[in-house]
């Protein structure tokens, strides 16, 4: 029983590093593909996503839709 334990939090636990870098690698590709303010809004949301810096709403700014789309209501 102990051992099933050990095995199952360590494969839990190498997914969740596995996942992690994963999602680093694209953060990073997006990085070096976008322009300065792209890297800006990028690190932004990396910051709100990890917990730091001031949220969007915080900081008095509308929040922006995902990809820079445009949403708006039909007449």
């Amino acid at each position: 029983m102990l051992t099933t334990v050990m095995v199952t939090a360590a494969v839990l636990g190498v997914a969740e590093v596995v996942r992690d870098w994963l999602i680093l690698r694209q953060v990073r590709a997006a990085m070096d593909a976008g322009s300065a303010e792209d890297r800006v809004r990028i690190g932004m949301r990396l910051a709100e996503a990890l917990g730091g810096g001031q949220g969007v709403e915080a900081a008095g700014q509308v929040p922006e839709q995902p990809g820079g789309e445009v949403v708006r209501s039909r007449p």
